[in-house]
């Protein structure tokens, strides 16, 4: 084995080792919560811990979401989808025209914009949720799914508009520049070259936008109070006499599932807007 090999060698071991370990520690807290909302409770609250399942049930899954459980869970998830499928469709709808004016139009200040918008993220939530809240009661809009859509696409737009320029500053512009010249207007451009082109960062956009507005915790915790969200009912998941681990987890898991599924599906088309950015 040459010198070269051997480096080779060594640095495959080490990136393929620290990948393993990194697995490890994200994959572990995952499979002991996958565990504990499959086994009975009384297995839970043993000293016997194991790794290895000795019996599997489904009762916690049944019982949180169950009607009429003290947890709302159910009502919660599906609220949830509701407002996590309604902010990421507005995003699309307002980020792709946004997008496409920073990218080809000649705006004053459209990199300064960009800059501006992505800057937000760099800010506290809460200095913004406050005056959006006392806006909301005033229009009477707290409390409603409404409050939440508009509210999560003020975070969410920024990104939006960043993954779909992206995109669109890989497209030919001679393309566009030949339908002008037969008489398209950029309306037209948008909807006839630009989306068919892009349909994976619209993808890529409405995915992204779901996850961020499905974990959001703290924004629904604020803004409502009788209307149910899945991360809200979970963190309600208490009673005045004991706290049933195993429902819990359950639950927990639950919540967790939509995002899960989502990211395996499209993993590769978020690895793709991440190194798209990137090169950037």
């Amino acid at each position: 084995m040459t010198r070269r090999q051997r480096r080779d060698l060594a640095r495959n071991i080490f990136i393929y080792g620290s990948a393993l370990v990194v697995l490890v520690l994200m994959a572990f807290p995952l499979y002991g919560l996958l565990l504990t909302s499959l086994q009975p409770e009384s297995i839970i609250r043993s000293r016997d811990v194991s790794f290895v399942p000795t019996t599997i049930i489904f009762d916690h899954f049944a019982e949180v979401l169950r009607p009429g459980h003290i947890v709302p869970l159910r009502e919660g998830m599906i609220n949830s989808l509701i407002v996590s499928t309604s902010t990421a469709l507005l995003c699309i709808l307002l980020a792709l025209p946004a997008a496409y004016a920073l990218s080809r139009l000649k705006v004053p200040g459209g990199g300064l914009l960009l800059g501006v918008l992505i800057s937000v993220y760099f800010l506290p939530t809460t200095l913004f949720l406050i005056p959006m809240f006392v806006i909301f009661v005033e229009w009477g809009l707290d409390d409603t799914i409404w409050s939440l859509m508009l509210a999560y696409s003020g975070f969410i737009l920024p990104f939006a508009i960043w993954i779909f320029k992206t995109f669109i500053d890989q497209l030919p512009i001679e393309i566009e520049e030949a339908a002008r010249i037969d008489g398209c207007s950029y309306l037209q451009i948008l909807h006839l070259i630009v989306l068919p082109l892009i349909r994976p960062g619209i993808l890529a956009a409405f995915v992204f936008a779901f996850i961020l507005s499905w974990i959001e915790f703290l924004t629904p915790l604020i803004f409502t109070n009788s209307l149910r969200i899945s991360t809200v009912a979970l963190g309600m998941f208490r009673s005045t006499i004991d706290i049933q681990i195993g429902q819990q987890a359950a639950a927990a898991v639950l919540t967790l599932l939509p995002v899960a599924l989502l990211m395996i599906v499209f993993q590769r088309l978020i690895t793709q807007v991440v190194l798209t950015g990137a090169d950037r």
